[in-house]
């Protein structure tokens, strides 16, 4: 019976649960936030009409049964559980609604700190800003004032340049007056003093001529008197000798003295001869020049520029000397450091390194030598191995002459040889003994390192030298001809020296002005200028002409490159005006395009029997080996 009663309680909980889900939970979840509102719909959605329906069949069973009021009761208590389960589970949606509430009070406050933040760096990015703006409108404006003083010193420096000229044309304008004023009175007196001679002349003359007489008898009685004055002296002379022969004859002391003084007076003049060509040749091996010398900067009595040793060279110093001398980069690069590295040798004490200098003619080699040498603060000198092979047996003599003059200089001796190939080729059976001689007179010399003295060899062949001769070079620079970029800055070079500064001072190829007053009398006293004219570049001469010239001209030394300009500058002065057109440029360029492919026809042997072009081809041969 209790299990009856059981399952009628059951039956009725779950009507009443059904009931309560139906009915129960709307008002319960009335009082819940709009979630929980959302919640019900959804529930209302889930709506079933058959539990209603069931719980009524479990009432009607419920009334039929005898235990309806234990299944009420039991129903009660089931209720009120249930209720109490809601309310602790309203309790528990309370408290999870605050804890939202407390978490979206935090997110909020972490939100409005952030946004607080965020505004604070927006704050701090506009202030930056603002100081960006303000520094540079500053910036501006220190800017446009150092420009505007800058103008205004150009302006100041441009008035005070355009009051020195004005002071100075004036000033030279006073002398050109106060010169023609003195050039007038000059001549003015000049003609003055030439009439008085002029009536001085003809007075005298005309008095000559009315006392022709008595000038004439004068002059006769003249002549007889100093021809009797004349013939007294002989004879008083020829009476005094020839007393004195005959004193001499009869007294034995005299003759003695006679015969000892001339003695003396002979032995007298040779000593002094012996004596003064001894001092001679002293002075010489000082002061002179060796036979061997062509040129040479070393000490002159003369020159008192040379008494010095010079200031030392910077590299800065070094730098500007050899920036008017076009080489490829890598190749000018090296001289600088290589005459950077002598500049102070003499100083320091080191020894000086001797170097070698090979390529093709006319590609700047003695040019170096030269600079190098000045550079360096050293002197130069300049021989040719071709002055060496004539020689014979001599050479070795005037060799060793030669080295010995010039480890007497005291600011230290560049010797550039050039054309070495000439005695110093490769020993063999064919070389005479005068050319062995010098080679190996050089060899001895060179063979340590000098404090006093720098050899340079230069050659276009330097496969012919002696295996000897190379190793005593310390240092061997090619010297290639010149590339596009070369070309073309060496004809601008010398377009501005034989073109443009012709009739000046620092023209070039023979067209210079007059050195000074004595060059100009001498000009003039010959019967010509004293000053070539000045030469007017057309427009037509740009710089892609001279690319141009640049491209064509490849295989061109420097040599041929000024000769090219020479050749240009001859052509103007053979114009009835002198003045250079773009048509006389490509005439005269396309006649030495034509001689330079002429001469490399003879070099390679294409005129003649071949014979050239053969041994230039064992010789290419050779110095791929």
């Amino acid at each position: 019976m209790a299990q009856h009663a059981r399952r009628l309680a059951a039956g009725l909980w779950l009507s009443s649960g059904a009931a309560m889900a139906a009915y129960g939970s709307p008002h319960v979840l009335a009082e819940k936030d709009d979630k929980d509102k959302a919640a019900n719909i959804h529930n209302d959605r889930l709506f079933d009409p058959e539990a209603l329906e069931r719980g009524a069949k479990a009432l009607r069973d419920i009334n039929k049964s005898p235990y309806a009021k234990q299944a009420l009761e039991l129903s009660r208590q089931q209720e009120i559980t249930k209720q109490t389960e809601h309310k602790e589970k309203e309790a528990d949606y309370r408290r999870q609604a605050a804890a939202l509430e407390k978490e979206r009070e935090i997110v909020r406050y972490e939100e409005e700190r952030k946004m607080e933040e965020q505004r604070a760096q927006v704050a701090a990015r506009m202030k930056q800003y603002e100081d960006e703006l303000a520094r540079k409108r500053m910036m501006a404006e220190h800017e446009l004032q150092r420009q505007r003083n800058a103008e205004l010193a150009k302006l100041q420096e441009e008035a005070s340049v355009r009051a020195e000229q004005e002071r100075l044309r004036i000033e030279q304008q006073i002398q050109a007056e106060r010169r023609a004023a003195e050039q007038y009175a000059a001549d003015m007196q000049k003609q003055i003093q030439r009439e008085r001679a002029l009536a001085e002349a003809e007075g005298r003359i005309k008095e000559a001529r009315e006392n022709e007489d008595v000038n004439r008898r004068a002059a006769l009685l003249k002549y007889q008197e100093e021809t009797r004055k004349a013939i007294e002296s002989i004879n008083a002379v020829m009476s005094h000798l020839g007393n004195a022969a005959l004193e001499l004859v009869t007294d034995t002391n005299k003759l003695l003295t006679a015969v000892g003084g001339t003695t003396l007076l002979f032995l007298g003049i040779y000593a002094t001869r012996e004596t003064t060509r001894v001092v001679g040749r002293t002075v010489e091996s000082w002061l002179g020049t060796p036979r061997l010398i062509r040129e040479t900067s070393r000490f002159s009595l003369w020159n008192p520029k040379s008494w010095s040793l010079g200031p030392t060279k910077t590299k800065e110093d070094i730098k500007r000397d050899f920036s008017d001398i076009i080489l490829h980069h890598e190749l000018h690069d090296t001289v600088r450091q290589v005459a950077a590295a002598s500049a102070n040798t003499k100083a320091h004490g080191a020894p000086f390194r001797h170097m070698l200098f090979y390529g093709p003619p006319g590609t700047g080699k003695t040019m170096v030598a030269k600079r190098m040498a000045r550079t360096s603060g050293m002197d130069y000198a300049i021989m040719s191995g071709g002055d060496v092979a004539p020689l014979e047996g001599k050479a070795v003599t005037q060799l060793h002459q030669t080295f010995d003059w010039a480890e007497k200089s005291r600011r230290g001796l560049l010797l550039f040889i050039d054309e070495a190939d000439a005695f110093l080729g490769r020993r063999s059976d064919a070389m005479s003994e005068g050319l062995r001689g010098s080679l190996n007179a050089l060899l001895f010399r060179t063979g340590d390192q000098s404090r006093d003295f720098m050899v340079v060899l230069a050659t276009n062949r330097p496969g012919d030298l002696d295996d000897a001769v190379l190793d005593r070079m310390d240092e061997a620079l090619e010297f290639g001809l010149p590339g596009l970029a070369e070309r073309q800055r060496l004809l601008g070079l010398y377009l501005d020296k034989y073109i443009a500064k012709a009739g000046t001072a620092e023209g070039g190829a023979g067209a210079g002005a007059a050195g000074g007053p004595l060059a100009r009398l001498t000009a003039m006293l010959k019967g010509r200028k004293a000053s070539a004219d000045r030469i007017t570049i057309s427009e037509n001469i740009t710089e892609e002409l001279l690319a141009e010239a640049a491209k064509a001209t490849e295989g061109f030394s420097g040599r041929e490159l000024a000769k090219l300009l020479a050749a240009v500058q001859a052509a103007v002065y053979g114009a009835p005006q002198p003045v250079l057109t773009s048509e006389i440029w490509r005439t005269v360029l396309q006649r030495k395009l034509h001689e330079h492919a002429e001469r490399r026809a003879f070099r390679l042997g294409h005129h003649g029997t071949g014979d050239s072009a053969a041994g230039s081809a064992e010789a290419g041969s050779g110095k791929g080996k």
